[in-house]
């Protein structure tokens, strides 16, 4: 259930992530890869998870790298069935947990960004996750690398602000704590 409210973090993060990618048509999908994880009364976890990211270019965005005339649109969508887990009991409580069978996609819609400096943006938008949507801001950091730029951030994410229940097993013995850590880290091209 954690892996499920760490894969709307990512899909916030990866939104932000589109505004720096290279000006192209709507729709683009830049299979987009994410960190979901958190903490139990037993151990640590981590569950990766993948997703696409629509983004249309122009509006009245500011200027971004790569987005001379702004980004008017971005949208991330994560399928709940992209998050992995090792253990395939965390795949099974994650996806219960998300209520797959109702809310297929974990989905997150800008609203806005504000450039806070030459490779930094903060980003507020929406995030859905199992049924529930609520706002979200996060910081996105761009960063050269070997293969051109790419796009880093994290962020924290309550479950239950999603209407998620942590997941509890062995009659409470094992504990999985609320909140979950969503990271990313996407290139965005030369």
């Amino acid at each position: 259930m954690s892996a499920r409210a760490g894969v709307i973090t990512l899909f916030a993060t990866v939104l932000c992530v589109g505004f720096f990618l290279e000006a192209r048509p709507a729709a683009q999908d830049s299979g987009l890869n994410f960190t979901i994880s958190g903490t139990s009364t037993v151990r640590r976890w981590s569950c990766p998870a993948t997703g696409t990211i629509e983004i249309t270019p122009g509006g009245a965005g500011e200027a971004a790298p790569g987005f001379p005339d702004g980004v008017e649109t971005v949208t991330i969508t994560v399928p709940v069935n992209a998050i992995a887990c090792e253990e395939e009991d965390m795949v099974e409580h994650l996806r219960e947990a998300l209520k797959e069978p109702d809310h297929p996609e974990i989905r997150y819609q800008l609203e806005r960004y504000t450039m806070t400096g030459n490779r930094a943006a903060t980003a507020t938008g929406e995030m859905t996750i199992a049924g529930v949507t609520k706002p979200i801001e996060f910081d996105v950091t761009l960063v050269s690398s070997p293969d051109g730029m790419r796009s880093e951030g994290e962020t924290q994410i309550d479950m239950t602000d999603y209407s998620i229940t942590p997941p509890d097993l062995w009659l409470g013995m094992l504990k999985v704590g609320k909140v979950v850590r969503v990271q990313f880290d996407a290139p965005l091209g030369p």
